[in-house]
């Protein structure tokens, strides 16, 4: 199977892990038999297995991306398109009842994957949304994920899973880099007025990406798919695997408890080397003290494989 390496899409950085899902849900669409998988390097980056080169990689990402722009997930209402993933609730269903309706499933897993019936904010008026929402202020997450699809080129795409990430553009981020945290609470002024240099084609492909991470309702509180319940405090883990994987058993991998948990008792090397993972990372989630602008911290490794591999001689000690 002819593999292409997404040279900058690392595994240790939320934004390049979601956008390499984001890469592959696209690429199934496509190409069923595509996979991913790690490599074992310092720093892990993804590799696809299925696609015939990278011109082809990029022609269906850039496909992906143009369906998208005209969906109805991004596009609803139609005549006034919501700005925001936090509609009151007669607009929750309305949406829910729009997109039900679409024969593509993957517009009801994206929408399923942003907002969850039944889950509102402390008033009680508007929908919770994901977890990995992090905008606040005048960044409306639906407005910049639109600008997203509708102006994301073909040589962005490829500069976002090729690389070298320039930082250059000014079209919107959505701050799951990372290497770029804005706390409000460490800053003199509010971040939020800041124009943030990003790199788009790995932040539409991670939006996509979110697919992989649903959300749901319990006692009428948002949880999201491998992250913490606490919305200022909380943080999303993360598995990388050695081995191809399509992008069903990704879909487990990812939300698996035994890996993803707060606590997770069978999340040892032992287990992990067996079933090919080679690491579970951790990134807390930091919100500023209104609880609505976010960031990633600083990822950590909270279980690695290599650690099975190690045998010590007790003469030696």
């Amino acid at each position: 199977m002819t593999e292409v390496a997404l040279l900058a899409l690392e595994g240790n950085n939320p934004l390049g892990f979601l956008a390499a899902l984001g890469t592959l849900d696209a690429l199934t669409i496509s190409v069923p038999q595509a996979t991913l998988r790690w490599t074992d390097d310092l720093v892990p980056y993804a590799v696809v297995g299925g696609v015939g080169g990278f011109d082809e990689l990029l022609d269906v990402l850039e496909l992906d991306r143009e369906a998208w722009a005209g969906g109805t997930v991004l596009g609803f209402p139609a005549d006034s398109p919501l700005p925001d993933a936090k509609p009151e609730a007669e607009e929750l269903r309305a949406w829910f009842e729009a997109v039900a309706v679409v024969p593509e499933r993957r517009e009801a897993d994206l929408l399923c994957s942003l907002v969850a019936e039944g889950a509102f904010d402390g008033a009680g008026k508007n929908a919770k949304p994901t977890h990995f929402h992090f905008t606040a202020g005048r960044q409306q997450f639906l407005d910049m994920v639109r600008t997203l699809a509708s102006e994301v080129s073909r040589e962005q795409l490829g500069e976002a899973v090729h690389g070298p990430w320039s930082y250059a553009s000014k079209l919107p981020s959505l701050s799951w880099d990372a290497g770029s945290e804005r706390i409000y609470a460490v800053r003199a002024t509010n971040p939020s007025d800041d124009k943030r240099l990003g790199v788009p084609g790995a932040d539409w492909l991670a939006f996509r990406g979110l697919i992989f991470f649903p959300v749901r309702t319990l006692w009428q509180s948002l949880r999201t798919t491998a992250c913490d319940d606490d919305w200022k405090r909380s943080a999303f883990r993360w598995p990388l695997w050695r081995v191809p994987a399509s992008r069903d058993v990704v879909w487990s991998l990812v939300a698996d408890p035994t890996l993803v948990s707060l606590r997770a008792d069978r999340r040892t090397p032992a287990v992990l080397h067996e079933r090919g993972i080679g690491v579970v990372l951790q990134a807390p989630i930091k919100r500023n003290d209104q609880g609505g602008y976010g960031a990633f911290g600083a990822p950590e490794i909270l279980v690695s494989a290599a650690a099975s591999s190690i045998r010590v001689d007790p003469e030696e000690l």
